[in-house]
Parts: C-alpha cells; sequence; structure tokens
C-alpha cells in the first residue's frame, strides 16, 4: 500500500533539511507535487513557501494538482549537450505537441530539460517517469512516450 501525501510529509515533520527526500517521494507517488502539498510542507518542515519554491524550481518538480501521467526529463548538461540534448527535446516536443518546462494542456505529460540526471555515460540522457531509456531512436521515444500516455 502506497503512502498518501500526509502521511509521506509527516514522516519527515521538524526536518527541514529533508524537503529534497520528501520531494523526491512525492514525486515518486504522483510525478508531480501535489499544489495541496505546499502549505502542509511549510507546516510540517518548518519552511516558508519561498525556500520549498526554490528547491523545487531548481529540481524542475512541477507543481500541479493534475496527475501527470508522463514525466520526461532530458538532461541538458555538458555531456548530454554534446551529445544533442537539444536536438532530442526539440524532437520529442515537436513530436508530442509539448512545450520544455510545462505541463501540456490535458495535463498529461511534462517535459522538462533538467540539470543532471547523473547518465553522462549514456549521453544524451533521458528518463521516462523516471526510468533511463536511450535517446538513440528519436522515433521509438517517441512512441514509447505515446505508450507511457495510453
Amino acid at each position: 500500500m502506497s503512502q498518501t501525501l500526509e502521511q509521506i510529509i509527516s514522516t519527515h515533520a521538524g526536518k527541514p533539511d529533508e524537503l529534497l527526500m520528501v520531494a523526491e517521494q512525492l514525486m515518486d507517488r504522483y510525478r508531480a507535487i501535489p499544489t495541496s502539498a505546499l502549505p502542509l510542507m511549510q507546516q510540517q518542515l518548518g519552511l516558508t513557501a519561498t525556500e520549498i519554491q526554490s528547491v523545487l524550481s531548481f529540481y524542475h518538480y512541477p507543481v500541479t494538482d493534475v496527475p501527470i501521467k508522463c514525466h520526461v526529463e532530458v538532461c541538458r548538461a555538458l555531456s548530454c549537450h554534446l551529445k544533442s540534448a537539444d536536438a532530442v527535446l526539440r524532437h520529442l516536443c515537436d513530436a508530442l505537441d509539448a512545450i520544455p518546462d510545462q505541463v501540456t494542456k490535458d495535463g498529461r505529460l511534462l517535459i522538462a530539460r533538467v540539470d543532471c540526471l547523473s547518465d553522462c555515460e549514456r549521453a544524451p540522457a533521458v528518463h521516462i517517469n523516471g526510468e533511463h531509456v536511450a535517446a538513440t531512436d528519436l522515433d521509438a521515444l517517441v512512441k514509447r512516450i505515446q505508450a507511457a500516455l495510453a
């Protein structure tokens, strides 16, 4: 049984240094940070809205009440950049009618540029819902995302 939003956050009550851990657990569970989690995070972790938002925006964690079905991350660090990560991002956004770093109008897809996925040896690094996928065949990558959205 998976934990509820309240259980995830209350487990870290009084531990502001565990904000990133809370955010990662919420991302694993919801593929986004539910808007309703923000005041609870402030209260339980003892942080300001600005402190929380600065961490969430740095890691490109989306804050939304719409459940995201597919969260795609494209690394933009140097090794991925040198291996054409920008072209991968453009291809995915064009093929899937998406804008980088914005949830699609139907709320089901987010293609985010991230600073590093720690996957340099497989550059350009792309993760779909937290799982590494090869970015060698872009059409196959689009099909995989479409399957995740189905």
